[in-house]
C-alpha cells in the first residue's frame, strides 16, 4: 500500500488503518471525513468498509436470524474454498487416499475485511463461544466452522497455518470420537470429512512453506507425531462403532496414515533420524495394537498392514540418509535394534493370534528377517560386528523361512512369464 506526501504512515497495512479509524470515530476523536481525510490514497476503498462497519456497531442489539448467520457464513466459504488439482507429494503411491485439498484464493483484502465483519455481526461473540463444543450435525456447528476460517485469514507464514490447520484437524478427531460415543452414527461421514479437509490443508501449507525455503522440521514432526496419535484414536473409535459406521471411520484411518507418510517423507529430508525414531515408534504402537485386540483377527490383519507399510517407509528413509549422506550408521543402527525387539513381540504373539491370522505374521517375520539380513551385509563387509536377530523357536523358524524362500522364488520369476500371471514381493503388496 502506497501512501501520499504528507499522509499519515504509521499504520502500513490497509485493516490496521480500518481498525484505528473505526476506534477513533467510535471514541469521537474524528468524524468520519477527518479519518478519510488522513488517507487520502486509500479513501476510495476505506469509506464503504468503515461506513458499513460503523453500522453494524451501533445495531449490535439487533439479532440476526439464523438462516442469515447460515447464509454469511455460506458465502464466505464460497469466497474462501476453489477445488484445485492434487498436490505432488514424495512417494505418491501413500497419496492415492487423499483428495483435493482445499485452498484459500487470493482477493482483496477489502473483500477479506468486510467478510470478516460481516461473518462476526452475524454469529455473535457469545455464539462463538456456544459453537465451540458443537458437533457435525448440531444447529451451532457452522459457525464453530466459520470462525476456523476466519483463524486461517489471520496474519502468519504457511507453516503457522499449517499448525493451525493440524489443530483444527485434532478437533475433528475428537467430534469423529464424540459421535460414535453418542451414537450419532448418521454424522460421523461429516466429521470424516471435515478431517480430510483439515488434514489435507495441512499438508498443502507445509509443502507451499517448503517450495518459499521456510523451515518445516518441527511441523512435519508435529504432523507425524499428531497423526499417529489419531490413528489410535480412530482404532478405538473403529471398534467401538457397529457394521454400518466401520467404513467411515475406515477410511479417516486411511487418509490419517496417508498424511503421516506424507509429513514422514518431508521430516526425513530434513532430520532422518527422528523421522526413523517416529516411524518406529508407530510401529510398537501398531504391535502393541495386535497384543491389546489378539483375538481379533481383523484387527491383528488391519495393524500387521499398517506394520508393513511402516517397515517399507523405513527403508525408504535408510535410502534418503545415503542420498543426503546424513547419520547413514546411526539410522541403520536404530533400525537393526528394533527389527530385534519386534520379532521378539511377533513371537509372542504368534501362538495367541488366531489361527487364520498366522500366515500374515509369518510373512511380516519373514519380510523383516530378509531387511535385517540385507541390513547387516554392510557393517560385516567392514569388519564391523553387526547386530544378530533375536532367537526365534525352531517351529516358528521352519514357517518363516518357508516364507522367506517363497519370497524369493516369487522375486526370482523370469521374464518370459507374462506380465499378468506374475506375483509381487509380499511387502509391495498393497
Amino acid at each position: 500500500m502506497k501512501f501520499e506526501k504528507g499522509e499519515e504512515t504509521g499504520l502500513e497495512k490497509f485493516e490496521d488503518i480500518l481498525v484505528q479509524c473505526i476506534d477513533d470515530v467510535k471514541a469521537g476523536s474524528y468524524s468520519i471525513e477527518e479519518c478519510l481525510d488522513r488517507y487520502p490514497s486509500v479513501r476510495e476503498q476505506l469509506e464503504p468498509l468503515l461506513r458499513i462497519a460503523l453500522e453494524i456497531r451501533e445495531t449490535s442489539d439487533i439479532k440476526p436470524s439464523l438462516s442469515f448467520k447460515i447464509k454469511a457464513r455460506a458465502w464466505l466459504m464460497d469466497q474462501i474454498h476453489e477445488r484445485q488439482p492434487v498436490t505432488k507429494w514424495p512417494w505418491s503411491r501413500y497419496y492415492n487416499q487423499v483428495r483435493p485439498t482445499p485452498s484459500i484464493r487470493r482477493f482483496s483484502m477489502a473483500n477479506i475485511v468486510i467478510v470478516i465483519i460481516l461473518t462476526l455481526s452475524a454469529i455473535g461473540g457469545g455464539t462463538v463461544y456456544a459453537a465451540q463444543d458443537s458437533l457435525p450435525g448440531d444447529t451451532l456447528y457452522p459457525v464453530k466452522l466459520g470462525t476456523e476460517e476466519i483463524r486461517m485469514m489471520l496474519p502468519g507464514d504457511d507453516v503457522a497455518k499449517a499448525e493451525r490447520a493440524l489443530s483444527f484437524a485434532g478437533r475433528r478427531i475428537e467430534e469423529i470420537e464424540a459421535l460414535a460415543e453418542n451414537g450419532r452414527l448418521q454424522d460421523i461421514d461429516s466429521g470424516m470429512q471435515g478431517y480430510e479437509n483439515a488434514l489435507n490443508m495441512t499438508l498443502a501449507r507445509i509443502e507451499r512453506a517448503g517450495n518459499k525455503g521456510l523451515s518445516i522440521g518441527n511441523v512435519t514432526a508435529r504432523v507425524v507425531e499428531t497423526t499417529t496419535r489419531h490413528l489410535s484414536v480412530l482404532d478405538t473409535v473403529y471398534d467401538m462403532v457397529p457394521l454400518e459406521a466401520k467404513e467411515a471411520i475406515a477410511h479417516a484411518r486411511n487418509v490419517s496414515q496417508t498424511g503421516y507418510f506424507h509429513a514422514l517423507a518431508a521430516l526425513a529430508k530434513n532430520n532422518t533420524v527422528r523421522a526413523v525414531e517416529i516411524n518406529l515408534a508407530a510401529m510398537d504402537g501398531r504391535l502393541n495394537r495386535i497384543r491389546a485386540r489378539i483375538q481379533d483377527r481383523e484387527a491383528v490383519q488391519i495393524a500387521l498392514q499398517q506394520f508393513e507399510a511402516m517397515a517399507e517407509f523405513n527403508e525408504q528413509i535408510s535410502q534418503i540418509a545415503q542420498e543426503i549422506s546424513l547419520n547413514i550408521t546411526e539410522v541403520e543402527e536404530l533400525i537393526a535394534e528394533a527389527t530385534s525387539k519386534h520379532l521378539n513381540m511377533m513371537v509372542e504373539v504368534y501362538d495367541k493370534v488366531p489361527e487364520q491370522a498366522r500366515p500374515a505374521i509369518e510373512e511380516a517375520m519373514a519380510n523383516l528377517m530378509r531387511r535385517h539380513q540385507t541390513r547387516v551385509q554392510a557393517p560385516e563387509q567392514r569388519g564391523v560386528e553387526a547386530p544378530q536377530p533375536p532367537v526365534i523357536p525352531e517351529k516358528i523358524r521352519e514357517r518363516v523361512e518357508k516364507r522367506m524362500r517363497e519370497q524369493q522364488m516369487e522375486w526370482s520369476v523370469p521374464d518370459s512369464v507374462p506380465q499378468g500371471q506374475r506375483q509381487t514381493c509380499p511387502a509391495c503388496r498393497r
